[in-house]
């Protein structure tokens, strides 16, 4: 199911570097698509879409009126994160799913309680990600042939 994000609101208007590395570990984690909408310019050198792998971020001048046309063109299927009741209403009726911006943080604090040990989205692991690699394993593994049969 393909998320929504209402980056400002997730973000509580200051945090937009937190709320995109918490929406790219969500996505590459979960191996889902997501969109992330923030209200505004881009920072200085970004362009107004990013494409980060499954995350697309899009700085538009009003997010709520961006994530409701993206909405419009189908809904259902789509899970919205949001606590703007007015845009959640309007989402509910387009046939999207709301979790609130709570949810959406316990939902990571959980990840990262039921994986103790395991770094955050790192800044290595995050360009893996953009570049669609697979990074290689820390230790050589072991390959184990099959012994040929003597004639």
């Amino acid at each position: 199911m393909p998320w929504v994000v209402d980056g400002n609101n997730v973000a509580g208007g200051t945090a937009r570097e937190a709320t995109r590395r918490a929406v790219l570990a969500l996505a590459h984690r979960e191996k889902l698509k997501v969109v992330l909408f923030f209200d505004g310019a881009p920072p200085p050198g970004t362009p107004a879409v990013e494409h980060l792998g499954a995350v697309e971020v899009r700085y538009v001048p009003h997010a709520d009126s961006a994530i409701l046309a993206l909405l419009q063109q189908g809904g259902r299927g789509w899970r919205l994160v949001s606590s703007d009741q007015a845009l959640a209403s309007k989402a509910r009726s387009l046939g999207a799913e709301v979790v609130s911006v709570g949810e959406f943080w316990r939902k990571l604090e959980g990840w990262e309680a039921t994986n103790k040990g395991e770094p955050r989205f790192s800044a290595g692991e995050e360009m893996d990600y953009r570049l669609g690699v697979t990074p290689l394993p820390q230790e050589p593994l072991r390959v184990r042939r099959k012994r040929r049969k003597s004639f």
